[in-house]
């Protein structure tokens, strides 16, 4: 089935005609690209084709809550006539009778006396079919079963509601029921149990057992209405918590935004203010114990470098001069010695001078003014603090300074966050209507499981009673069952559903084998863990889905990120929907909004161009961001925008997406109230 085209009249936010293209323009490139903010109608879109193709069996639809008339109703347009009413038209092709056809089905709808008016018209070949339009229902079946619509058409609150493993557990039990036709099973056996019950109460002779097999059958029938009203509340509940849920995430980021958070911490920013601030003060007192050794003469490293080498030359000058004092003595006995061995003239006469000469030159000096003097224990403690420990000290100064600097810039920041803390008047409001949010999503978090309970506990009173029937109406027919005839569709009946029962089990057995290779595959592919997860386990008698590691032990959702739990989902969905072997378009209405940016990676890469021959993703733009339409876009056929004109208050639809500018100053707003 490839559809080709969806017209709108007067439906939801569509105002007049709008015509939306649908069918892929290239076979390589299978995705259709929705685009549109929040209120523009992209689920319009998604329950319109549904609508379209189901009429009141529409399956899964979110907002159907209420009564068909009522639904219909309510998608009329707000400035439409509602006795003009509204339609939706889906043209589409699909193989009938081994040769492909093309169909265009037309549902019109008007308020008239007070009722709803709804008409079909279908078309093959653009010939008129009567005949199809009035077993359109039966017909469709052939075509895209009920029991696998919620395998192709879903939206990103179905994802997350998958997520759930009991609630999985009905969308698979539901999905192989249509994979294998077993819905017909049930519904066989269901038959087969009221014509074995109502045969067993036409043999009952006896007008008090009769009577009181009708009392029970009474009590049977209200235990029955009972349960479908207990869930009918449970689904209101259901559709209360969402929406509870999604006003309770809009105060948060509201929250958020405004620095409320900052001002539930105020305790915690003022502690940690405290705690760095005692942080900087030891690193400033560090610092000071520093510099009260040797440090400060780091000022003036040049200046004691000069006195050094003004004390040595000093200290040289002195030693010549002592030196000479000695020398006087020796030069004298060194002359005499000249003389007693009668040394030449000459020779005594130029030693004579040359001693004259140095004894003279070292008396004299270097000419060095005394400045600083000879003491050497100074002297040897300059040339120490010189050669290293200055160099020493110098490295643990910079460090005590690089540590204060680090305190401070720690400081800093507290102190921002700190004087960051709005007054308690600029956030009352939004922490009251968070406070609210909260407590409303608590209080239907918990009508909801009060009513799941109630659901339970009418299902269990149902079964309780239906045994009670059963059970009395075998034992009053033990001796009153004289029909040969009805005595003959019991016990034929009562086999006929048995082996019924065994053919369920043994189909479902036999498929889920295959059910649970494709549901690992799509999971292997789309997981950013690729060893998370080895082994799906389905139960053939519950339908229970079971996750297993390497080692056999089961992975609870719970345990998975939220992005995790939603390609948990996907890949469950992507599984039953390759198991059921159906050609048939999928589409999906805001998939990324609560994926992380890997998750959104390995949700477009690895699923959306092989999720089906023809994608139709309806998303907002905080969803398909310029990145991510980079690598989208070799798959993208063509992209559509829906455009909501607030003056018309309608939405027009145009080829064309968001502008690149728009998607990323929306991106980076979203960002950036996520950062706060």
């Amino acid at each position: 089935m490839i559809f080709e085209e969806l017209v709108l009249t007067d439906v939801g936010p569509f105002k007049g005609e709008q015509r939306i293209p649908l069918a892929p323009r290239s076979s390589d490139r299978p995705v259709v690209l929705f685009g549109g903010l929040n209120g523009a109608g992209k689920t319009t879109v998604l329950e319109s084709l549904l609508l379209a193709l189901y009429g009141g069996h529409t399956p899964g639809s979110a907002r159907r809550a209420r009564s068909y008339d009522a639904y219909l109703r309510h998608l009329i347009n707000h400035e439409a006539d509602p006795a003009r009413g509204a339609q939706v038209e889906l043209a589409f092709r699909a193989v009938h009778d081994g040769a492909w056809r093309s169909f265009r089905i037309l549902r019109r709808w008007s308020l008239t006396a007070d009722r709803m008016r709804e008409t079909v018209t279908v078309t093959r070949d653009g010939m008129p079919d009567s005949v199809l339009a009035e077993n359109w229902t039966e017909y469709v079946e052939t075509l895209a079963p009920r029991g696998v619509a919620n395998l192709f058409f879903f939206d990103g609150e179905q994802i997350e509601a998958f997520a759930d493993l009991d609630v999985a557990k009905e969308l698979v039990r539901t999905a192989i029921g249509g994979l294998l036709g077993l819905d017909l099973v049930d519904r066989l056996q269901e038959d087969l149990t009221v014509l074995e019950r109502r045969k067993r109460q036409a043999a009952a002779a006896s007008e008090e057992e009769t009577e009181f097999l009708r009392s029970q059958q009474a009590l049977l029938e209200r235990t029955q209405g009972a349960e479908s009203d207990a869930r009918l509340a449970v689904e209101h509940a259901e559709k209360a918590v969402a929406e509870a849920r999604d006003k309770a995430r809009t105060e948060t980021a509201r929250l958020t935004r405004e620095g409320g958070e900052r001002y539930q911490a105020e305790a915690e920013l003022r502690g940690r203010l405290k705690e760095v601030s005692a942080v900087k003060d030891g690193a400033h007192k560090a610092l000071i114990d520093a510099l009260g050794g040797v440090g400060p003469l780091l000022l003036v490293a040049p200046l004691l470098e000069r006195a050094i080498t003004q004390a040595g030359a000093e200290r040289h000058q002195a030693d010549n001069q002592t030196l000479a004092n000695l020398l006087v003595d020796r030069d004298t006995q060194l002359l005499e010695l000249l003389q007693q061995n009668k040394a030449a003239a000459k020779i005594q006469q130029a030693v004579s001078g040359f001693l004259t000469t140095d004894l003279e030159q070292r008396r004299a000096g270097d000419g060095v003014p005394v400045v600083l003097g000879t003491n050497a224990h100074v002297l040897a403690l300059s040339e120490r603090l010189v050669g290293n420990d200055l160099a020493d000290e110098r490295i643990y100064l910079t460090e005590c300074v690089e540590d204060l600097a680090g305190a401070q810039s720690t400081v800093d920041d507290a102190e921002r966050a700190v004087a960051a803390i709005p007054q308690f008047d600029a956030v009352e409001a939004t922490l009251n209507a968070h406070r609210d949010a909260t407590m409303m999503l608590a209080q239907a978090e918990a009508r909801l499981g009060m009513l799941r309970e109630e659901l339970d506990e009418a299902i269990d009173r149902r079964k309780r009673v239906e045994r009670t029937v059963e059970d009395e109406l075998k034992e009053a027919n033990k001796t009153l069952l004289d029909s040969e005839e009805a005595v003959r569709i019991i016990d034929h009946a009562a086999r006929t559903r048995e082996t019924l029962a065994l053919l369920r089990a043994a189909a479902t057995k036999r498929h889920v084998q295959r059910i649970q290779a494709l549901v690992l595959d799509s999971l292997q592919s789309l997981m950013r863990k690729d060893n998370l997860i080895s082994e799906v386990k389905i139960d053939p008698d519950t339908c229970a889905v079971e996750l297993l590691t390497n080692n056999g032990r089961p992975v609870r959702p719970r345990s998975l990120s939220a992005g995790e739990r939603q390609l948990l989902a996907v890949a469950l969905l992507a599984g039953l929907a390759r198991a059921s072997g159906r050609m048939l378009p999928v589409v999906i209405d805001t998939p990324l909004g609560r994926l992380d940016q890997d998750h959104r990676k390995r949700l477009i890469r690895r699923y959306l161009p092989h999720a089906s021959h023809q994608v139709i993703v309806l998303s907002t733009d905080t969803e398909i961001t310029p990145e991510v339409l980079d690598k989208l876009g070799d798959s993208v056929s063509h992209m559509i925008k829906l455009e909501h004109d607030p003056e018309s208050r309608s939405t027009i639809v145009t080829e064309g997406y968001f502008q690149r500018e728009a998607v990323q100053s929306r991106a980076q707003a979203q960002e950036g109230g996520e950062d706060l």
